[in-house]
């Protein structure tokens, strides 16, 4: 696979950085090359999980079809050698740290707005098709809630959100995985790269604000969590109402995904999407009561 990947960049493979995080079970990797060039590269093979050898294909395609001034990653190649699969992107200059603070968000922020400034692409296919699981608080309304926070706020949240595959609608360039660990910023500049685009699609062009709003909390502030809600919400009140109900779907997806999909891959993703739903409880239960007081 390193030879394929070589080959297909047309320079041997002097160095690399292993790289961690996201959510893929395949290698992640800085690579240096003899002729001067720094790359990205991530794998995996479909015997590992089809699931994300098809989301890089699904990604190299979506890469090939973005505007040069979107502020993402631009494909190199991508190689196919018996189950596995790799993509090599342009280096993302900046760094991805572990919490958010102000200057981040607004970098990222500022590159949600460049990139939904862009139409959509033909290729992409509506937002609905992107979205997962939205449907959560209205199926965990049936099934009962599992705890008191959400016995209280179940049936106001599903009516939040219903509808939610009209309100969505757009056809403003959506990335659609805003998280912290999808993005790089620049040192000392408000400059900031998306990364991992397979989920890109046609949508309402605060989609990607709205989900670093939820991202925010879910990951964390360096101030704490009260700074996270807080920026949170006023990020959230520059936007249209429709992007408050999308935070509140989000939390919906994250909930009954950890109560009804199993970790067949990663035994820490259900404990990880409970941490996000339980993070974004206080700015749901805000959301929720701004929402019902202004019809």
């Amino acid at each position: 696979m390193r030879s394929a990947v070589a080959g297909a960049l047309g320079s041997v493979i002097v160095g690399h950085t292993d790289l961690h995080g996201g959510m893929s079970p395949g290698p992640a990797a800085g690579l240096r090359l003899a002729d001067g060039r720094r790359v990205f590269v991530k794998a995996v093979s479909a015997e590992v999980r089809a699931h994300n050898h098809r989301m890089i294909a699904q990604e190299s395609a979506v890469l090939d079809v973005l505007p040069m001034s979107v502020p993402a990653p631009r494909r190199l190649a991508t190689v196919e050698h018996g189950p596995w699969i790799a993509m090599a992107t342009t280096w993302a200059a900046g760094e991805t740290a572990e919490l958010w603070t102000d200057a981040s968000i607004a970098a990222v922020a500022e590159a949600c707005r460049t990139a939904s400034g862009h139409p959509a692409p033909g290729a992409l296919p509506p937002v609905a098709e992107r979205v997962f699981d939205f449907d959560g608080w209205a199926r965990l309304l049936e099934i009962g809630p599992g705890g008191v926070w959400e016995a209280a706020y179940v049936e106001p949240a599903a009516e939040v959100v219903a509808g939610w595959e009209r309100w969505t609608a757009g056809d403003a360039l959506v990335h659609r995985d805003v998280r912290l660990d999808n993005t790089t910023v620049a040192a000392g500049r408000r400059t900031a790269v998306l990364l991992d685009w397979a989920y890109a699609a046609a949508g309402a062009p605060w989609i990607d604000l709205a989900q670093l709003a939820a991202d925010v909390v879910a990951t964390g502030h360096s101030l704490g969590p009260r700074a996270a809600t807080d920026a949170a919400y006023r990020l959230l009140r520059t936007l249209p109402p429709e992007a408050s109900r999308f935070v509140v779907g989000l939390a919906g997806m994250w909930t009954i995904r950890a109560a009804t999909v199993p970790d067949t891959f990663n035994p820490s993703i259900s404990a990880w999407r409970r941490a996000r739903s339980a993070a974004l409880q206080p700015l749901v239960a805000r959301l929720i009561a701004d929402l019902r007081g202004s019809v």
